[in-house]
């Protein structure tokens, strides 16, 4: 049985507004702290929570909970969960909401320094937490996805593999990304990429990389600036700022 069943609803194309569901739901899931997660109870009865959210580089969603939640409880009886993210800043019925169900997959022990460290940086209160010895790290592999784009966008055929990104050729750039975040976030560079990813002014910083985009954030937002193709290398990521920069000067 699929992870999200058909419904068979034809939706009139002529009713639809265009839209890039692939880059809306992709920026949606790259751009939300929280989340929803929904577990199956051994009662028959979905639980549902809600939790921080972060990203890796190749787009998979990683959560946190501590073993003696119910919802991790919950997933270890059956890894099956669905997980939502929207614009809650809005009307979310008037917004794009996106829906990946699939299973949660635990991180090694030994996997699990990087991602903790990737999620101190978004969370910096989570340092409390994830030194807890029951503290866990699950992956969310989307089986199917949902797109919601609000009002006539409905219409799209996004797939779980559309939300990934080929890491393989971007290890000598990926290799660079510390030191290349670090330099990013000098001066007033993290603010010229927030500008040029359409966010509003804050106190902008980059918080990581990777080969289609630069993710910014500050205390409590996060902006995506995408790149018009994947880079690999360090000379490549450096073309692709002066294109950005090229096309919307300092301002």
């Amino acid at each position: 049985m699929p992870a999200i069943t058909p419904r068979g609803i034809e939706l009139s194309l002529d009713a639809v507004r265009p839209m890039d569901a692939i880059r809306v739901a992709r920026t949606l899931l790259r751009t939300n702290r929280v989340t929803s997660l929904a577990t199956l109870d051994p009662g028959g009865y979905p639980y549902s929570t809600v939790t921080n959210l972060i990203v890796e580089p190749d787009g998979m969603p990683v959560i946190f909970m501590a073993s003696l939640t119910i919802h991790a409880r919950n997933i270890e009886a059956d890894p099956r969960v669905s997980i939502t993210v929207a614009d809650t800043r809005s009307d979310v019925m008037t917004s794009p909401r996106l829906t990946l169900s699939g299973r949660a997959v635990r991180v090694p022990t030994g996997d699990s320094a990087a991602l903790k460290a990737r999620y101190v940086e978004r969370f910096p209160k989570s340092k409390l937490y994830l030194s807890l010895p029951d503290a866990l790290l699950y992956r969310i592999h989307a089986e199917a996805v949902q797109l919601n784009g609000g009002p006539a966008q409905n219409a799209n055929a996004v797939t779980p593999q559309d939300l990934l990104t080929d890491m393989a050729p971007a290890s000598a750039l990926m290799a660079e990304a510390p030191a290349l975040v670090a330099s990013l976030n000098e001066g007033d560079m993290a603010n010229r990429l927030a500008a040029a990813a359409g966010a509003s002014p804050g106190r902008w910083r980059v918080s990581t990389i990777d080969p289609e985009g630069v993710n910014l954030s500050t205390a409590v937002d996060l902006a995506r600036l995408w790149f018009t193709g994947p880079v690999t290398t360090r000379q490549q990521f450096d073309a692709a700022l002066a294109d950005i920069f090229a096309l919307r000067p300092a301002s």
